[in-house]
C-alpha cells in the first residue's frame, strides 16, 4: 500500500468515525404548547429519541389528567365533589394532602392571610364571570364565617371540614402540577429542558442559565424586571392576572381573609424556588404580607428568593432578596 492510500484510507476511517460518533450522539429538540390549566403550558426538551413528540404529548396528557382532579371549578373534580358535598369526611387523596400540607405551612407563616377556604368570599367578587362586580359589604362579612382553614382537620388517610367550607388550592395546584409533570418526564427519559404556563415555570438539567422576565404589572406588552436563573422554578401573583375597575379602582383576585378584599398597594411577587409548588404557593402567600414582613420572611427560608413590587408615596418600587440582587436583575422601574 502506497503513502497516499495510506493516508486516504486514515481520513476515511477518521470521516466514518465522525459519523458514527455524530450518529451516536445526536439529538432531536422539541418544543410544544397546548391551552390548559386556563392558560398556555409549553413543554420543551431535548432527547437522543425519535419519539421525543410523542412523549412530550405524552406529558400533556398526565398534566390534564392531574388537573381535572384538582381543579375546583370542574364539577366532577375530586375538590368539587369534596366541595359541594353534605359530608364532613372524605378519604384523603395523595395529590390534595401534599398540597395541604404546603398551604398550612403557608398558612401559619403568614398569621392566617393565605388561606384556601377563602374561596366562597372569591366567588362573590364573579372575577370568572363576564361580570364581575364588587360585592355587597354586609353580605362579603356574612361569607367570610365560612373562613379558617384552622378549621379543617386532615392527615394521610382522611379530610375533616364543616359542610359549609369549601377549599381551593388554584394558589398551588399550578406550581404543584409542573413539579409532578417534571418528575414524570424524568422517569420517561426526559431529563432536561423547561415547562411554563406563564405565571409558573420550571427549568431543569440545562447546562446554561435561563433569562426569565416579570411581567409590568401596568404595561401589558412589557416587562418590569429579568434575571438569569439556572434549574430552578418560578412562580408569580400579580394583580394583573385577574381583575377588573370600576371609577378608576382595580380590583383584583387575590383576597385578604380578614377583609374579603382584594390586597391593595402590591403589584407583583416572583418567588425563586426549587419546588415549583412553593414557588406559586408564596408567591401568593407574600402578597398577602406587607413587603417588608414578606421578604424577612423570605430570608428564612433556605434556597428561596424572591422580588415584590408594590406602590410607596405614589411610585412603583421593589424589594428584593439578595440572591434575585446576584442573578444579573435588571430592573425597568
Amino acid at each position: 500500500m502506497t503513502k497516499k492510500e495510506i493516508i486516504s484510507l486514515l481520513i476515511l476511517v477518521g470521516v466514518l468515525s465522525f459519523a458514527t460518533y455524530k450518529y451516536q450522539t445526536r439529538a432531536f429538540t422539541e418544543t410544544k404548547s397546548q391551552y390548559l390549566m386556563d392558560t398556555v403550558v409549553e413543554i420543551s426538551s431535548t432527547s437522543k429519541s425519535k419519539t421525543i413528540s410523542k412523549q412530550i404529548d405524552s406529558v400533556f396528557v398526565f398534566i390534564k389528567n392531574l388537573e381535572a382532579k384538582l381543579n375546583e371549578f370542574q364539577p366532577d373534580s375530586w375538590l368539587s365533589k369534596v366541595n359541594n358535598s353534605m359530608e364532613t369526611s372524605f378519604p384523603m387523596d395523595d395529590d390534595i394532602y401534599e398540597m395541604l400540607v404546603i398551604a398550612d405551612s403557608l398558612y401559619k407563616m403568614t398569621g392566617g392571610a393565605f388561606d384556601p377556604t377563602i374561596k366562597p368570599v372569591w366567588d362573590m367578587w364573579g372575577f370568572n364571570s363576564e361580570s364581575p362586580t364588587i360585592p355587597d359589604s354586609l353580605e362579603i362579612k356574612e361569607e367570610l364565617k365560612k373562613v379558617g382553614f384552622n378549621r379543617i382537620q386532615f392527615d394521610k388517610k382522611k379530610l375533616v371540614k364543616p359542610v359549609e367550607m369549601q377549599i381551593a388550592l388554584g394558589a398551588i395546584a399550578k406550581g404543584y402540577i409542573l413539579d409532578k409533570a417534571r418528575a414524570y418526564m424524568f422517569s420517561i427519559g426526559l431529563d432536561n429542558g423547561y415547562i411554563s404556563c406563564r405565571s409558573s415555570m420550571t427549568f431543569f438539567g440545562n447546562p446554561i442559565p435561563q433569562v426569565v422576565y416579570v411581567q409590568h404589572p401596568r404595561k401589558t406588552d412589557d416587562y418590569i424586571a429579568s434575571f438569569k436563573i439556572l434549574n430552578n422554578s418560578v412562580g408569580t401573583s400579580g394583580d394583573y392576572q385577574q381583575f377588573f375597575e370600576i371609577n378608576g379602582k382595580r380590583y383584583h383576585h387575590i383576597i385578604n381573609p380578614f377583609t374579603g378584599y382584594p390586597v391593595e398597594a402590591v403589584h407583583s411577587v416572583t418567588v425563586l424556588n426549587h419546588s415549583a409548588a412553593w414557588a406559586d404557593g408564596l408567591s401568593t402567600a407574600l402578597f398577602l404580607m406587607q413587603p417588608e414582613a414578606a421578604i424577612e420572611a423570605v430570608k428564612r427560608i433556605p434556597d428561596c428568593n424572591a422580588i415584590i413590587y408594590y406602590t410607596k408615596d405614589g411610585s412603583i418600587v421593589s424589594l428584593k432578596t439578595l440572591g434575585i440582587l446576584d442573578s444579573s436583575l435588571t430592573e425597568k422601574i
